[in-house]
């Protein structure tokens, strides 16, 4: 469980990041495509491959969550899965809003 709180906060913090990188990115547009495309792509890779072995490590912890003999376990489990549920559909409708709200203002 410790280890589920401790990812969420990482995925937080690494997309606060993002959002910070995003200003200087923009700059880097106007100076060359070649430059840019090598920095995003500096970026986006290694969230990929986090992002692909959180959600790996997620499903095996729900696999042996479910899997148990135990009523709390598979209780404590379902309880994670709502929240984790929650609070992902949270960031990502707030990550999304942040986006539209300054796309919009941009043009």
């Amino acid at each position: 469980m410790l280890a589920m709180i401790a990812m969420l906060i990482s995925g937080l913090s690494m997309l606060r990041w993002i959002h910070a990188e995003r200003q200087w990115t923009q700059k880097q547009l106007k100076l060359g495509d070649y430059f840019v495309v090598c920095y995003l792509l500096s970026i986006v890779t290694p969230i990929v491959l986090v992002a692909w072995s959180l959600h790996c490590f997620i499903f095996a912890i729900l696999i042996a969550g479910f899997y148990s003999q135990s009523t709390v376990c598979r209780a404590v489990t379902a309880l994670w899965l709502v929240t984790y549920i929650a609070n992902f559909g949270t960031i990502l409708m707030e990550f999304m809003l942040k986006y539209y709200a300054t796309g919009f203002e941009s043009r």
